[in-house]
């Protein structure tokens, strides 16, 4: 079976969908791009000159299914669009720019496959991380921390919150199993520009479980950046339980279980560290991901499994949890607690 898959937006991310979705079996591919250069850049990497198209709605026509890789304040329309032809679709994140917009997205979806670009879902770290959760190999979880920052461009058309914190805002809800409920949040601009450069975020889940993460980037970087050439970066993501911990880390490809007792003693706790094991996945990349992801989709559409992230999780909670982050960054602030008091009058 072949199918016509419509690739919107060929710049730099959606020409690495155009990639990924040439390493599949059956997939004729088309391209949708108002820009010349971005056209010309897909007939040179090869995709004949009669699949590519200025206007995604007219190339709709032609496409089983639409992968919307384009700028994020056209992702609903372009969505609601393929959804009202009757289309399956993947959107990239931020699936929509609120918690309307995913309203409408999810009042649009008729029960049609619908997934979300959240593809950190796919990685083996996080499958594997999942797998030992669900053992009971770290207890009953009792925190997650989150560090997505570091050295690498912002974008203009987007925020350190819907292009970055997004991916572990995500990961958060799906390796804890619970949803987002509840932020506080607090940002920073340390490099005295207009926009904050460091954020924070506390989170709290639906059965109390607390999360932290951090985002910006003038705490810098350790490592390549797993997706952004030349960007320097930390990804971790650490899952605290009851008997040992895992740490994610998405630039370096590896996870690391540590196994550990508490007891309680009269200072507090008493801990005994054990196993400490190290596994890595060297030869993922965006690709790879990509690929797993589409496939996952594929599967869904002709086996009825569920997507890799469906517009419920990925649209709707995320939209919730980034507009309370947004509220919480413009509430005011208590102010700190001094470590001095003020001189007293002399009278």
């Amino acid at each position: 079976m072949t199918r016509s898959v419509l690739v919107c937006g060929y710049g730099s991310f959606g020409a690495l969908h155009a990639e990924a979705w040439a390493t599949l079996p059956g997939i004729r591919m088309l391209v949708a791009d108002p820009d010349p250069g971005a056209r010309a850049r897909a007939e040179g990497a090869g995709l004949p000159g009669d699949r590519m198209f200025a206007d995604p709605r007219t190339a709709m026509a032609h496409a089983d299914l639409v992968d919307i890789a384009t700028s994020p304040a056209t992702h609903l329309p372009l969505a609601l669009e393929a959804l009202a032809r009757r289309l399956p679709v993947l959107i990239e994140k931020p699936a929509t720019p609120d918690v309307a917009g995913a309203e409408t997205l999810l009042d649009a979806a008729h029960g049609l496959p619908l997934q979300i670009g959240l593809i950190l879902r796919a990685h083996p770290l996080s499958l594997r991380a999942r797998a030992l959760i669900e053992s009971g190999a770290i207890g009953r979880i009792v925190g997650i921390w989150g560090d997505f920052s570091g050295w690498k461009r912002m974008r203009a058309d987007s925020s350190l919150l819907l292009n970055d914190g997004v991916h572990f805002l995500d990961l958060m809800r799906h390796l804890t199993g619970c949803p987002i409920v509840g932020v506080e949040a607090v940002a920073w601009a340390r490099l005295s520009g207009a926009v904050a450069d460091d954020i924070r975020i506390d989170t709290v889940h639906e059965n109390g479980l607390a999360g932290e993460l951090r985002l910006g980037l003038p705490r810098g970087g350790e490592t390549a950046d797993s997706v952004v050439p030349g960007a320097v970066t930390r990804k971790t993501l650490t899952v605290g339980g009851s008997e040992g911990v895992l740490t994610l880390d998405f630039n370096r490809n590896r996870l690391f279980h540590g196994r550990a007792g508490y007891t309680p003693c009269p200072a507090g706790w008493s801990v005994d560290p054990s196993a400490l094991h190290w596994e890595a996945t060297p030869d993922v990349s965006t690709i790879s991901l990509l690929r797993d992801s589409f496939a996952r989709f594929l599967n869904a559409l002709d086996d009825g499994a569920p997507v890799l992230c469906d517009a419920r999780q990925g649209a709707l909670e995320l939209a919730r949890v980034c507009a309370a982050v947004e509220t919480a960054l413009a509430a005011p602030k208590r102010p700190f607690t001094l470590t001095t008091r003020e001189p007293e009058d002399a009278a």
